[in-house]
């Protein structure tokens, strides 16, 4: 069997299930990439260990910042040369779309991969949706990062037992530390890009209000962006006490993550999010939104995690109160590590090779 992946960038939580999957197919697995990076990244990694290709680069920002359009015409070289048996794709740019049409005017199987869901594609347009219909009722498999996505495609009155899921996640084992509250610098944690999605300035309000209950609050601050700085103005009007560690490479994670005794994680919108995974695996009690994906799967209210509507009080509150009650911290860290160990490289890259033979036997 021979397999084609398309997807817009290399991300490093995919390689790893990348390489898993050459092992099986050797250099019958192919992942094609639209572009090196996209300009809100700032990865930096290598790629081994399995076949890949870039394409010419063509992409366009969308308004939102976050989304861009890939519209790579040579992927069809590949298509051609290739021959593949089945054509994964990962998102509906023109690029994905021509290996949708492959797969279509040359009868073989074409499977969808998403960490879509619900609250991401609430505001699609009509148009948008008329081609989801058509390429979900033109394909053979779907791959979903989360049960949320499992629901999205249901959604569309999809078969259930062509439903695959292929989460995402990182390398546990790698963040696993047993330091204890006690012994953790740093009260909260902020790690992701600074924009509008990201609710950065939310963060410094809550800090803001937890600081009156904990003078010595500490903020460690990881990520970029746009907000930066307004956020940072935030911090120094309201006289806040925080490390600003900036971008963090992938080696240098786990020491932060295990130095901070909450991991606040607001958002407006994010199809997963793997810092939850990274916080998680380091025993580092999460609050997030119920606009996160990883959601139901990762994070279970009052089991691994807390969700909190987007209002700075019921955080503060929430926080004050989980950092004062150290039986309930333990609970929380404890089992939130545990959970986390079913989201691994072998069961995701499992999945992608689940619905790559069930597309081909039926």
């Amino acid at each position: 069997m021979k397999i084609l992946l398309i997807t817009n960038i290399p991300a490093p939580y995919r390689l790893p299930i990348y390489e898993r999957l050459a092992q099986v197919y050797g250099d019958d697995f192919l992942v094609i990439y639209a572009a090196k990076t996209e300009a809100n990244r700032e990865w930096k990694m290598t790629i081994t260990g399995f076949n890949h290709r870039f394409l010419n680069e063509n992409s366009t920002a969308k308004k939102d910042g976050f989304n861009y359009v890939h519209n790579n015409p040579d992927v069809w070289h590949h298509l051609w040369t290739f021959k593949p048996d089945v054509v994964i794709t990962t998102g509906f740019n023109p690029t994905h779309l021509y290996g949708w049409l492959y797969s279509v005017i040359m009868r073989k199987k074409h499977i969808p991969m998403s960490d879509g869901w619900s609250v991401s594609e609430a505001h699609l347009s009509w148009i948008h949706t008329l081609m989801r219909t058509l390429v979900y009722k033109t394909s053979h498999a779907f791959i979903g990062a989360s049960s949320n996505t499992l629901d999205l495609f249901k959604s569309y009155h999809l078969n259930e037992e062509k439903l695959f899921q292929s989460h995402l996640c990182i390398d546990n084992d790698r963040f696993a530390t047993t330091v204890s509250l006690e012994e953790r610098h740093y009260h909260l944690m902020f790690s992701g890009q600074f924009t509008h999605r990201k609710l950065p300035l939310f963060f410094a309000e809550v800090a803001r209000t937890v600081r009156e209950h904990i003078p010595d609050l500490k903020l460690l601050i990881l990520g970029n962006g746009p907000l930066k700085e307004e956020f940072f103005a935030l911090l120094e009007r309201y006289h806040l006490s925080y490390h600003y560690a900036g971008f963090v490479d992938q080696a240098s994670l786990p020491s932060y993550y295990g130095d901070a005794k909450l991991f606040l994680f607001p958002t407006l919108l994010d199809p997963w999010g793997v810092v939850a995974n990274e916080a998680m695996a380091s025993g580092t009690p999460i609050i997030t939104t119920p606009f996160a994906g990883v959601i139901n799967d990762l994070v279970i209210e009052g089991e691994t995690g807390v969700i909190l509507p987007v209002e700075v009080d019921a955080w503060g509150d929430a926080i004050v109160a989980l950092l004062n009650d150290p039986k309930r911290w333990q609970k929380l860290s404890q089992k939130g590590q545990k959970h986390v160990q079913a989201y691994n490289f072998t069961t995701a890259a499992q999945g992608i090779h689940n619905a790559c033979i069930y597309a081909t036997t039926h």
